[in-house]
């Protein structure tokens, strides 16, 4: 007997029902296998942020510029200046020195200024003075009252800068020479000079007669407006002109000597001054690591043009102050 014939899709289902099952298996394992990897990536990021961290902490830690705190800091300032006190006391006993220190701050980008022990000298911070009120003869540190009259004259339309005026100035400054000086002087006297200066707190240097007088501290404060560019010395260009010249000064044997015995290398813009028993100098110093300071000493004991007083005394001071 034949036999029936089965309708075909006897056979196509079956068949699809396979496909079907094997495509299905084939899905979910790439779906946990991709729900492997997230678990794996999210197992693993937390590890390479406290990785990323960790490293970029230790870069910063390995950067940072260590520096003092503001105990640390005021505890060395305090150290500094009890120990420069108990040196100025000593040296002014006679009542024949003075003496006026201000520190400026250390130039910016130099090694001072990266120092750990940076905020220690910031300006003024260890100012410190002895006998500086007192007058006593100013010799020819006069002249920076001189040129801070002509700069004044010149800025004001009063006087015309020549060459005659630039020699005179040079030998006045480089030299010490007193033709220039004096000319300048007596031409509106002593007086206006005077009145000029008297608003910047200083006490009048020019008499009728005599000797110019004047106190470290007075110098200082002259010393103080040319290393701001104020006052007199406000244009640029004669500022400059009257450091240069200073740079220049012949008479090297006091603070500059000292700030060079201290400190190799350091650099001295200074005026000098001597009559007979009396010798003075007013610098600005900076030193090869970047510390700068003003420094006005004066003495009337010692011998005529001899600095060696000063330049010991100089030399201590840069030493307690900035190290040796």
């Amino acid at each position: 007997m034949r036999r029936k014939k089965r309708p075909i899709w006897h056979r196509i289902i079956p068949f699809t029902l396979l496909v079907i099952s094997v495509l299905w298996l084939a899905i979910a394992a790439i779906v946990h296998e991709a729900t492997a990897d997230d678990a794996t990536d999210a197992a693993d990021a937390p590890v390479a942020a406290s990785s990323s961290a960790s490293a970029s902490s230790t870069s910063a830690s390995s950067t940072a510029v260590t520096t003092l705190s503001k105990t640390q800091v005021a505890a060395k300032q305090q150290s500094i200046k009890q120990a420069l006190n108990t040196y100025l006391a000593q040296i002014i006993k006679s009542g024949h020195v003075a003496v006026s220190f201000y520190n400026l701050a250390p130039v910016a980008g130099s090694t001072a200024a990266k120092a750990k022990d940076a905020s220690v000298y910031a300006e003024g911070a260890l100012a410190t003075s002895a006998n500086a009120q007192t007058q006593m003869v100013a010799a020819s540190t006069y002249k920076l009252y001189i040129t801070a009259w002509l700069f004044h004259e010149v800025a004001t339309g009063a006087k015309t800068w020549t060459s005659s005026d630039e020699s005179g100035f040079q030998a006045m400054i480089v030299n010490s020479q007193n033709d220039y000086a004096e000319a300048v002087l007596k031409s509106p006297g002593g007086t206006p000079i005077n009145t000029y200066l008297s608003q910047f707190g200083i006490t009048s240097p020019f008499h009728y007669s005599g000797a110019a007088t004047t106190s470290s501290d007075n110098l200082l404060t002259m010393l103080k407006l040319l290393v701001k560019g104020q006052g007199p010395f406000a244009n640029a260009t004669y500022r400059n002109k009257l450091l240069t010249a200073m740079g220049k000064q012949v008479y090297r044997d006091g603070i500059p000597a000292a700030a060079s015995a201290a400190d190799p290398g350091s650099t001295v813009q200074d005026k000098v001054g001597w009559l007979g028993t009396t010798d003075n100098d007013a610098a600005i110093v900076t030193t090869p690591e970047g510390q700068r300071y003003l420094l006005v000493i004066m003495t009337d004991n010692g011998s005529y043009q001899n600095f060696s007083a000063i330049k010991t005394y100089a030399e201590k001071i840069q030493t307690i102050v900035y190290g040796s």
